[in-house]
């Protein structure tokens, strides 16, 4: 019997941790489609996405660990729960690194394997999809209104929040910014190699004409 139930508890304990991993990697995945952008060029794109009133993603922005991954799980969590965005967030913050998105779905009824979880696995593949192909589009036309594609809009109930004071706008503001100076940091590094690289290979191209247009003086041919 003992072993019965050891058998069952490690069952159980894979699945959850299997589901913490899919949220992890769905996280992760859409932090990475914003790694190239300034968080304000981000909140652009969401406030078109979810109709989200700016103030109000930037303190879900500052509650889920200045996270836009977490951030759009959270904001698709809600919705698709109708669960109220500050009370995911009183959750998230009790477990650090976002590894409480198994345990907060599974608060809500997302029990792995269940019909409900694998709605939320079909809706994670679906958002992940549509920001991959937006800021794909994005890179070439920064214009935050493509947001509105697909768009969700999330209900005001769901994303009312309390009201900051005056030194926490500042904390987050000063966050965010040096957040974004580290994101210009890191571009103007992709373009300084970019520029090395695009100089290297233009001197290779003008060696090679210079070489064929000795060739043709010597032979009259190339």
């Amino acid at each position: 019997m003992k072993k019965i139930i050891a058998a069952l508890s490690m069952i159980i304990i894979s699945s959850v941790m299997m589901a913490q991993s899919y949220y992890s990697q769905f996280t992760r995945e859409i932090q990475n489609y914003t790694d190239n952008y300034s968080d304000y060029q981000v909140i652009e794109l969401y406030e078109n996405h979810y109709g989200v009133p700016r103030n109000s993603l930037i303190q879900i922005f500052s509650g889920f660990d200045y996270n836009w991954g977490n951030v759009t799980l959270g904001l698709e969590m809600s919705n698709l729960l109708n669960v109220p965005v500050v009370d995911l967030l009183g959750i998230y913050r009790q477990y650090p690194q976002g590894n409480g998105w198994g345990a907060m779905a599974k608060r809500y009824g997302i029990k792995p394997g269940s019909p409900e979880f694998h709605r939320m696995k079909a809706m994670m593949s679906k958002k992940n999809r549509h920001w991959s192909d937006i800021y794909n589009y994005y890179r070439i036309d920064p214009n935050p209104v493509v947001g509105r594609r697909n768009r969700v809009i999330i209900s005001e109930n769901l994303i009312r929040i309390g009201t900051l004071s005056p030194k926490e706008i500042k904390k987050i503001n000063k966050e965010i910014e040096k957040r974004n100076k580290k994101i210009y940091k890191q571009e103007k590094k992709i373009v300084k190699k970019w520029e090395k690289k695009n100089k290297e290979i233009g001197k290779e191209r003008d060696k090679k004409i210079k070489k064929q247009n000795k060739r043709m003086k010597k032979t009259g041919k190339w």
